[in-house]
């Protein structure tokens, strides 16, 4: 197979329709997770019904009142928190199985199974967080420059930093195959990724964003029924949210699979991975 964004792309949505159940199987736990702890947050804090309200217009002329950390009530706080933890426990449990479904195969093992925490999601988890931390520290030595750069015109100002962000995203992206690595318990290493992915900085920052237009783009439609057609239809109704949030986090599962099998298809294709045996998961 040549190595090429449509090819890599091709590839993965065409394993995602040909393995609909266990998608659906692998995804349904994580989604039902999340769209519980977001629905109790909600509930706890009273911001449900803030979903049904007209949306406020904006005064001509006034600008957004600033986020202050004090003002914020310790529920709103401690449901944010909690919805996060459990968005990336969630997306942890479900990224590992998924790169090795695709990568090792279904290996005979049960979706309880395939999704328990152990050691290679704590490996995963470390992994992640060093490439966050990677990630942060080139916005830092980027940015040095440019805070002792001053220019007279604020658009080469927009412009600079815009191709910093562009360059920042090149080298990170590069780093990206340590997680199918890391997934199915391979020694890839950093430099490893580093070394593989040479000359191929735009291809693996394409299947990073090209793999989430068509989810994101069903996620505003969705967004748009929702607040334009069923809630004023409806009313104000705590289940009817819940249904929609777990359409919402299908959604989303869905493009974080699309991005998983990607970079699984991108890893194999760059030299390593096993190829996934054609059979199916049981319950």
């Amino acid at each position: 197979m040549p190595i090429n964004l449509f090819t890599t792309l091709s590839a993965a949505y065409r394993f995602l329709w040909q393995n609909p159940r266990d998608l659906c199987l692998y995804a349904f736990l994580p989604v039902l997770i999340v769209a519980f702890v977001q629905i109790a947050g909600l509930w706890a804090t009273g911001d449900w019904m803030l979903y049904f309200d007209p949306p406020a217009r904006p005064e001509p002329g006034r600008a957004l009142d600033p986020v202050v950390l004090s003002e914020i009530a310790p529920a709103d706080a401690i449901a944010w928190v909690t919805n996060m933890i459990a968005s990336f426990v969630a997306y942890v449990m479900f990224a590992v199985a998924w790169f090795r479904r695709y990568l090792v195969g279904p290996e005979g093992t049960t979706v309880g199974a395939a999704m328990r925490w152990g050691p290679r999601h704590w490996r995963f988890v470390g992994r992640f967080f060093t490439l966050v931390g990677m990630i942060l520290l080139l916005a830092v030595l980027f940015n040095i420059p440019l805070s002792l750069i001053s220019t007279a015109n604020p658009m080469v100002e927009i412009f600079v930093r815009a191709g910093v962000v562009i360059a920042m995203l090149l080298i990170a992206s590069r780093l990206f195959l340590v997680l199918p690595a890391t997934a199915i318990d391979e020694t890839v290493g950093f430099r490893d990724a580093a070394t593989l992915t040479t000359g191929r900085s735009w291809y693996m920052l394409g299947i990073y964003l090209f793999s989430l237009i068509p989810a994101l783009l069903a996620l505003v439609i969705v967004a748009r029924i929702f607040s334009g057609a069923i809630a004023p239809a409806v009313g104000s109704s705590l289940t009817l949210l819940f249904i929609a949030i777990l359409v919402q986090q299908s959604i989303m599962f869905i493009s974080i699979a699309s991005q998983v099998t990607a970079l699984a298809v991108a890893y194999r294709a760059l030299g390593a991975g096993a190829q996934p045996p054609p059979a199916t998961t049981s319950v």
